[in-house]
């Protein structure tokens, strides 16, 4: 019984190791298994924080581009703002004289109605006169014989006159001083005559004396009229031809210079990437202000491209030479770029350093970099490094040997 229980014991601890075995095979394998899930897991990790660096890389780079073209393009709003308030301001004036001449104009329909009432009572008279001279030159000719038999009878009247002092001086010679008593036929005759002509007249009727001058007034009214109406209308064409002179004038400032940052952009690409090319393109080339631009890039040997499909290098590349390009129209001080090389290559780098070398006697270039290639076309180049928790600048030797 003592060797089979020690047999049994003996079988027993050795079923108990070999289950302890396979469990802790299990075991390595499921440590394998995590650890292999764990690797992939880190490596995805360092892939994602090498993308997100890139990305920051890429926006700090443009970032700088981005605010200048914001400052550029408040600058441009302002001016706009301004244009915008002298078109309004002469709109505003343009319908206050539009309103002047609409009174104007009631003022001239009136006239012009009161003119033509005017000329029809013209008319109206023009026809009286007519009949009044026909009347006249009817009595005229009725009057001519009178008036020839009254000349007559006054010439032989002042003869009769005549005769009759000399008669009456022979009569007082002769003693007769009381005159003759004149013949009832002669004076009935007179009278008759005079009460004729005096019926004549009163046909004639009562004339207005008036007529002729008011008509010279009003005349003169509608003249005056006339003349400030055709200097509104000049007033009006000058205001529009001002107005049409605006626009024009801010669409040629508008094409003027976008034309020298097209041109200039395309030499400063072309030097940039050596057989590149690189232009803008409106969306609206007939009314610009009513679209806006596109940029559109063609490396060497690769296929025309957006700069939005652009990668993070070329559009590094294009942002440079678009600012380069706009120093042209608003040169500034200085210019401050960080790490603009770290998406190129070495000759893409050194093909930016050349450049910027080129354009630093117009303005200052403040480039952080990392790459040998930029720094070694720097003309003063600091080293920065921590030490002890705080940054320490160095100043390496520039390439004229001074510090």
């Amino acid at each position: 019984m003592k060797r089979r229980l020690a047999v049994i014991e003996e079988e027993r601890t050795r079923l108990r190791i070999d289950s302890r075995r396979s469990a802790l095979s299990q075991l390595e394998t499921e440590r394998d298994q995590v650890t292999t899930e764990n690797q992939l897991i880190l490596r995805e990790k360092l892939e994602l924080e090498a993308r997100l660096s890139s990305q920051q890389s890429t926006l700090e780079t443009l970032r700088p581009g981005i605010d200048q073209i914001r400052i550029q393009l408040r600058s441009l709003d302002s001016e706009i703002h301004r244009e915008e308030a002298r078109a309004n301001e002469a709109h505003e004036r343009l319908e206050i004289l539009e309103k002047e001449m609409k009174q104007f104009n009631d003022e001239k329909q009136r006239l012009v109605g009161n003119l033509d009432s005017v000329g029809d009572e013209r008319k109206k008279y023009e026809e009286q006169f007519v009949e009044v001279e026909k009347a006249t030159r009817k009595l005229l000719q009725m009057m001519d014989p009178l008036n020839a038999s009254v000349t007559d009878l006054k010439a032989g009247l002042r003869e009769v006159d005549a005769q009759l002092t000399i008669f009456k001086g022979q009569l007082r010679g002769l003693g007769f001083e009381k005159p003759l008593e004149t013949h009832p036929d002669l004076i009935k005759e007179a009278e008759e005559m005079k009460r004729v002509l005096e019926q004549e007249r009163d046909e004639i009727g009562a004339i207005n004396q008036l007529a002729a001058q008011q008509y010279e007034s009003q005349k003169e009214g509608y003249k005056h009229l006339s003349v400030r109406i055709g200097e509104l209308e000049r007033e009006k064409l000058a205001i529009l031809d001002f107005m049409n002179e605006l626009e024009k004038k801010k669409l040629d400032t508008f094409m003027s210079a976008y034309n020298k940052v097209n041109e200039t952009f395309q030499s400063i690409f072309r030097e940039m990437t050596g057989e590149g090319n690189g232009r803008m393109v409106l969306d609206n080339p007939e009314n610009p202000f009513e679209g806006g631009l596109d940029v559109l890039l063609q490396f060497p040997g690769k296929t025309e491209l957006t700069i939005g499909s652009a990668s993070g290098g070329e559009k590094s590349v294009s942002t440079v030479c678009y600012l380069l390009a706009l120093q042209q129209i608003h040169p500034m001080p200085f210019y401050v770029m960080d790490e603009i090389d770290a998406h190129l290559d070495v000759l893409n780098a050194k093909r930016l350093a050349t450049l910027l070398r080129s354009r630093s006697s117009m303005s200052q270039f403040i480039v952080i970099s990392l790459k040998d290639t930029t720094i070694s076309r720097a003309e003063r180049v600091f080293g920065v490094f921590i030490d002890k928790g705080s940054s320490q600048i160095v100043s390496l030797p520039s390439r004229g040997g001074n510090n």
